[in-house]
């Protein structure tokens, strides 16, 4: 029977909860219906109840805002895997912290993060993650796309592929403060509050992040994917300028700029492409962006660096199939999230 791979409502909220009645896989196969969505790639063999678990038992509440999902959840001890599928519109990034029992997060079965009640981890969900839970384990999760995290953070997310937040210094305690009372307020808040809470977790977050990226690249597999998110972060602060070049861009990164073009062009890319689907991408946010409702669109366009009006339609319908005008109208889209792309699409 042909896998059932549905679009929920952009706003809205939907609790679960496991049926005494019901086996254990019954009832874990409830609690990851929350994965049938369709840009969830799921590896289902790898996904079980840990053994020694007699009546598994789970509850999860789900909030869907414009910007992200929240999640509260409690669950017995169990072992997820799964990822996020990547598209060529919007990449993610995701925060998990446990408020009892641990919960284990391993990324490309290389790198593993225990984390404790109370500690939460920042990270790429679009990477090959496995998910473990001991018994009695509750927590809350948030997913967002990677550019409203970079608007209202003002950090660019690939910056921060594992980062762990353990509480260790004043800005980490204040922010794990701030995301717990949102755990314990979720299952009482509405989508269209929950936008207001995501953006004062942001601002929370950022204080966190500047004390975390300095001299830090740590989080990449090499240096050379480290001076790569440098240099996305260098062309955000300067999105707005229609005059900056490759060469601006190198010289913040502190590189030539023969060497950052041969950085990108081993992804396939180059720094000027990569720079034009980062304008377009927010862009297109800020079209939809309840936010951004009183600029028009030329004004959208100056403010991420289009020059012109004429060229900044033409390149953005190339992209994403419909003008600004119709992109800004339609509202059947669900901006954070896009539709699907085909798997290896990026």
């Amino acid at each position: 029977m042909a896998e059932d791979r549905r679009r929920p409502p952009k706003f809205s909220t939907e609790t679960r909860k496991s049926d005494p009645r019901r086996t254990n896989d019954e009832n874990f196969a409830s609690f990851m219906g929350f994965l049938d969505e369709r840009f969830y790639d799921v590896d289902r063999h790898a996904c079980r109840v840990k053994k020694g678990v007699r009546s598994y038992t789970y509850s999860l509440h789900l909030v869907r805002c414009g910007v992200a999902r929240l999640a509260s959840f409690e669950t017995d001890a169990m072992t997820l895997r799964y990822s996020i599928r990547k598209n060529r519109y919007h990449s993610f990034i995701k925060l998990m912290m446990p408020t009892s029992g641990t919960f284990t997060i391993t990324v490309n079965g290389v790198r593993t993060v225990k984390l404790a009640p109370g500690e939460a981890l920042l990270f790429d969900p679009t990477e090959d993650i496995t998910y473990a839970a001991v018994k009695d384990t509750k927590g809350i999760s948030l997913l967002v796309a990677s550019n409203y995290f970079h608007a209202r953070t003002r950090f660019q997310a690939a910056l921060f592929k594992v980062l762990p937040i353990l509480g260790k210094t004043a800005r980490e305690r204040c922010f794990l403060t701030v995301l717990r009372a949102v755990h314990d307020y979720l299952g009482e808040m509405t989508p269209e509050e929950a936008e207001d809470y995501c953006d004062t977790l942001s601002a929370a977050l950022r204080p966190v992040l500047s004390e975390s990226f300095s001299g830090n690249d740590k989080s990449f597999a090499t240096h050379q994917d480290f001076l790569r998110a440098c240099a996305v972060d260098a062309m955000y602060k300067h999105i707005a300028d229609p005059e900056v070049r490759a060469d601006d861009i190198a010289r913040e990164v502190g590189v030539s700029s023969r060497y950052l073009s041969d950085l990108f062009r081993k992804t396939g890319n180059s720094v000027m492409n990569r720079l034009l689907a980062l304008r377009l991408e927010r862009a297109s946010t800020q079209l939809r962006d309840a936010a951004s409702k009183a600029f028009t669109i030329e004004e959208i366009a100056k403010n991420n660096g289009f020059a012109s009006l004429t060229h900044f339609g033409r390149v953005f319908k190339k992209t994403y199939g419909a003008t600004p005008s119709e992109w800004r109208n339609a509202e059947t889209v669900d901006t954070s999230f896009s539709k699907d792309r085909k798997d290896g699409e990026s």
